[in-house]
């Protein structure tokens, strides 16, 4: 069994793990964020749950929500296309509460539609009730029918969390560009910290 790490030893190096990543994490060599996209290879795929409980309303453009619950899966397939698919609900607050699913892409190849402009969004989402149970979460949908739509969004229409999943998806794509872009649109600095150490972004970690 492993040990446990000292929280009073001296010696940095024996703070450093075993994975597959450590050889790029010491000192000096840790990578940059545009390295890590760089480097990040295709397809790139993977899926995380989150439960938002902080500015859920600010976040998702809502004056009542509390709590979102969201699945994102994210890729880029080896022709560079990018896919979110996220599903989720969102409850809390005197709104009626809601589930839904929305897909974000932009069609390959990089270099001919520019990240952080437009992108193709379908969505899917339908008003009910959200209940705690001690199997979870249970939806009872109202009466009314899912509404569906299919339309091209501006980057500064998209909630923030959406946001994040793609910019992390069109530095993967288009490393350089991407990171022009975001410049050009003063966020750049922004996304850096957000990645900088996050190790579940990128197949590379800081």
């Amino acid at each position: 069994m492993d040990r446990w790490v000292d929280p009073d030893e001296a010696d940095p190096a024996q703070w450093r793990g075993t994975g597959p990543y450590d050889d790029l994490r010491r000192g000096e060599e840790t990578v940059s964020v545009l390295e890590r996209a760089s480097r990040t290879p295709l397809p790139y795929q993977y899926e995380i749950e989150i439960h938002h409980d902080d500015d859920v309303a600010e976040q998702f453009r809502s004056s009542e929500y509390k709590h979102a619950r969201i699945v994102y899966n994210s890729g880029v397939d080896p022709n560079r296309r990018i896919k979110l698919l996220t599903r989720g609900v969102l409850w809390g607050g005197d709104e009626l509460h809601q589930r839904f699913q929305a897909q974000y892409r932009r069609p390959p190849p990089p270099t001919e539609t520019v990240p952080f402009e437009e992108y193709t969004v379908w969505s899917r989402y339908q008003y009910g009730t959200i209940e705690r149970t001690d199997d979870g979460l249970t939806f009872t949908e109202s009466e009314a029918n899912p509404d569906e739509s299919l339309r091209e969004l501006d980057w500064a229409t998209l909630f923030d969390p959406v946001r994040e999943r793609l910019a992390e998806l069109e530095l993967v794509r288009n490393p350089s560009f991407a990171k022009y872009r975001l410049k050009e649109l003063g966020e750049w600095t922004a996304y850096r910290t957000r990645f900088q150490y996050d190790p579940g972004a990128f197949a590379i970690g800081p």
